[in-house]
C-alpha cells in the first residue's frame, strides 16, 4: 500500500523538478572473504518529456542501488518515458545536469539538452531551489548567476497578484451577496459564491500564473459497477454537493476539462465518471480530508472568500466537517487509514521546504548598508523584504506572504520589469509599489541590530535569504 502512495503524482505536485518516487534497491552483500564486487555500471537511461517545461529531458540512473528493473519502472512512470538499457544520456550540447540524491544509492542525474543560455538561471534554480539537487553546468558554465526574469507560473509566467472582481450575477441566478454583486478573487485558492461556477465569475488566466501547471494522468481506480453507492441517493447527494463546492473554486482551472489548458487536466478532474473522485490518487484524497497538511499553499479566511475556508479540509468548502467526512469515506473504501499517511511530508513542495529554511549571515557586501543601499545576489527581483531576524519565512499569498516581523517590502507588479540589486531601503521606485507597510515609511533600521534580507525573483522563488546588521 505504501508503494501505491509513493507512486502517486500528488506526491510530486508543486515541485519544479519531478523527483522520482521509486527508491533504489540496495545491492546484495556477500561474505567477507568473497572477491570484491565489480565496479557499478549504470543500468540505462530514460528519455522523457518534462511535465513542467514540456521539453525533452534525459535521466541517468547513477546510484549503486538502481537495478535495470527499478530504473525501467521509474522511467515508465515519466511522461513519454523511453528506457534504453546500458546507455547513458548523450547530447551534442546540454545546459548541464541536475544531480539528485548525490552520493546515495538512489542518485540519478537529469540531463537538460540545449544551448539556450538564457535558460541557465531558471534551470539552476529549478534544480537546486525546487528540486533539492546540485546543478553541474555544461553550456551554462559561467552564466548561471542571473535569473533571466522567469516566474513561478506555468511556462515561467510571472505571478499575477489576485484581484477581486465584483460583477452582476448571470442571467437567471439570484442576486449576489455584495449589494447584489458577486465578488470573486481571481486566484487558485479563491471561490465564488456557493452554487455558482468559478469560471462564470473569474478568469483562469491569472490562476495559471500562480502555480506551475502541467497535465498529469488521473488515478486508474474505478468504483465497481455493482457498488451499492451508485444506487444510494444519500451518498450520491453528498457527491453532488462536493461537486458543486469544487466547481465554485479556482481548483477547476487545472481540474476540469472545461477550464484546464488544452494539454489536459492535472490528476483528478470533475468530469471523470461515474464517480469523479475515483480520479484522485490516495495522497490527493488525504489532502482533501485534511489528513496531510497543505497549509503551505495558502488560503483565504472564510469571511473573505464567500464562506469557503481551507483551514481543516484540503479543498475549500463552506462546511469543513461535511467535506472531511466525504473524503474520509473515500479513503476508507479504498482501505486506507490516517496512519498510512502519518509520515508523509506536508503538501507544498518547495514552498513548504522554504518555510523551514533557517538563514545564516549574509556574505560580504550583502544586506543593507548605513546609507540604506540594499545589495543581494542571484539576479533581478520582484519582491524585496526586510524582516526582523526572528521572522518566519515569507510564503504563499494570500495569508503567508507578509509574516509577522515584516518591516518593509517592495513589490514589482507583473507587467513591470524587475528591479536590480542596489535599491534604497524605503524608496518606492517608478513602476513599483510598497507592499508593506500599507501607508507611510518603514521604521528606521537600528545599527548593530540583526535583520533578515529575503529576496524573491518571483513569488516562491528565493534568490537571497540572509541575516545582516547595519553598520554604525
Amino acid at each position: 500500500m505504501k508503494q501505491d502512495l509513493l507512486r502517486s503524482p500528488h506526491v510530486l505536485l508543486g515541485a519544479a523538478l519531478v523527483v522520482s518516487a521509486l527508491g533504489g534497491l540496495g545491492a546484495c552483500q556477500g561474505d567477507g572473504d568473497e572477491a570484491a564486487p565489480e565496479a557499478f555500471v549504470a543500468p540505462g537511461r530514460c528519455v522523457y518529456t518534462s511535465p513542467i517545461t514540456q521539453a525533452e529531458e534525459c535521466r541517468d540512473y547513477t546510484g549503486t542501488g538502481w537495478t535495470a528493473e527499478a530504473a525501467e519502472a521509474d522511467c515508465q512512470a515519466l511522461q513519454g518515458g523511453t528506457f534504453a538499457a546500458g546507455e547513458l544520456c548523450t547530447y551534442p550540447q546540454a545546459l548541464g545536469r541536475c544531480v539528485l540524491g548525490g552520493g546515495t544509492e538512489d542518485e540519478y542525474s537529469i540531463v537538460l539538452p540545449g544551448d539556450d543560455t538564457s535558460q541557465c538561471a531558471a534551470t539552476q534554480r529549478g534544480c537546486e531551489t525546487f528540486g533539492g539537487g546540485q546543478f553541474e553546468p555544461d553550456a551554462c558554465k559561467g552564466v548561471t548567476g542571473e535569473t533571466g526574469g522567469s516566474g513561478i507560473g506555468t511556462g515561467g509566467a510571472v505571478f499575477q497578484w489576485p484581484e477581486q472582481v465584483c460583477v452582476d450575477p448571470k442571467e437567471g441566478e439570484p442576486a449576489g451577496q455584495s449589494d447584489g454583486k458577486v465578488c470573486t478573487f481571481g486566484t487558485i485558492s479563491a471561490c465564488t459564491e456557493p452554487g455558482r461556477l468559478f469560471t462564470d465569475y473569474a478568469s483562469c488566466e491569472p490562476v495559471l500564473t500562480q502555480r506551475p501547471y502541467w497535465p498529469a494522468p488521473p488515478s486508474d481506480f474505478k468504483t465497481p459497477s455493482d457498488d451499492p453507492r451508485l444506487s444510494d441517493p444519500e451518498w450520491l447527494g453528498e457527491l453532488a454537493w462536493v461537486t458543486e463546492q469544487t466547481e465554485a473554486c479556482g481548483c477547476v482551472c487545472c481540474h476540469s476539462e472545461k477550464a484546464a489548458p488544452a494539454t489536459g487536466t492535472s490528476n483528478w478532474y470533475i468530469e471523470a465518471g461515474p464517480v469523479w473522485t475515483d480520479s484522485f490518487y490516495p495522497t490527493g484524497l488525504a489532502l482533501a480530508a485534511g489528513w496531510v497538511s497543505s497549509a503551505a499553499l495558502g488560503a483565504y479566511p472564510a469571511d473573505q472568500n464567500n464562506g469557503f475556508s481551507r483551514d481543516t479540509a484540503g479543498l475549500p468548502t463552506t462546511d469543513p466537517a461535511r467535506m472531511i467526512a466525504f473524503f474520509e469515506g473515500e479513503l476508507e473504501r479504498r482501505g486506507y487509514t490516517k496512519e498510512d499517511f502519518a509520515d508523509m511530508t506536508p503538501f507544498g513542495g518547495p514552498i513548504h521546504e522554504q518555510s523551514l529554511y533557517e538563514p545564516s549571515d549574509c556574505a560580504a557586501g550583502e544586506g543593507v548598508d548605513a546609507a540604506g543601499k540594499i545589495t543581494w545576489v542571484g539576479g533581478d527581483a520582484r519582491y524585496v523584504y526586510v524582516l526582523s531576524a526572528e521572522s518566519a519565512n515569507p510564503g504563499a499569498p494570500p495569508n503567508l506572504d507578509l509574516p509577522e516581523g515584516t518591516i518593509w517590502r517592495l513589490d514589482v507588479p507583473w507587467r513591470a520589469e524587475p528591479v536590480k540589486s542596489g535599491i534604497t531601503y524605503g524608496e518606492v521606485l517608478p513602476n513599483t509599489k510598497q507592499g508593506y507597510p500599507a501607508q507611510g515609511s518603514p521604521e528606521e533600521l537600528v545599527p548593530g541590530t540583526k535583520y533578515y534580507l529575503y529576496v524573491w525573483a518571483d513569488v516562491g522563488i528565493p534568490i537571497t535569504r540572509c541575516l545582516f546588521e547595519v553598520s554604525p
